[in-house]
């Protein structure tokens, strides 16, 4: 019997596998870092407008809206988020206009933030976020736009 049939299988020449672990877990350290910067310096959110304060549906719509929605569409719901000119496709959606390009019924405003919308980045939040969730951030969408919020996104009981 040769020595070659007991000795491991070595990897393809180039591969050295002690650097290539190396610098997976580099890459693992400097995301680590990186999100608990990014958490570090966070602008922490600050209470609730007085408008919405005794409101407990739109102060838990506003709390996932901060959370959620912020990046793209921007803390007053303007399209003007952080992330927003980085965006592929047409422009992030105005939340604050007078027209909402996909319905301002509350049936179609829940639709496009659980299932997203097609040709454009808003992704579909109905997998992340339960019915209650969704109204709730649905109702918060209709104090950006100066609206009164429909009564269908209230929970029962509390109109």
């Amino acid at each position: 019997m040769s020595t070659d049939e007991t000795t491991e299988p070595q990897p393809p020449p180039g591969i050295d596998r002690d650097a290539s672990r190396r610098i997976f877990f580099a890459l693992l350290a400097l995301l680590g870092g990186a999100a608990l910067t990014y958490n570090l310096l966070k602008k922490p959110a600050g209470p609730p407008p007085k408008a919405i304060a005794g409101d407990p549906l739109l102060v838990q719509g506003r709390t996932i809206y901060l959370a959620r929605c912020v990046g793209c569409h921007g803390e007053t719901g303007r399209g003007n988020g952080p992330t927003a000119l980085s965006l592929v496709g047409p422009p992030v959606g105005d939340l604050s206009d007078a027209t909402w390009k996909h319905g301002d019924r509350p049936d179609q405003v829940m639709q496009v933030i659980a299932q997203g919308a097609k040709g454009t980045a808003m992704p579909a939040w109905g997998g992340v976020l339960d019915d209650p969730e969704l109204r709730a951030v649905s109702a918060y969408v209709y104090y950006l736009a100066g609206r009164k919020v429909p009564v269908e996104l209230r929970p029962p009981g509390t109109e």
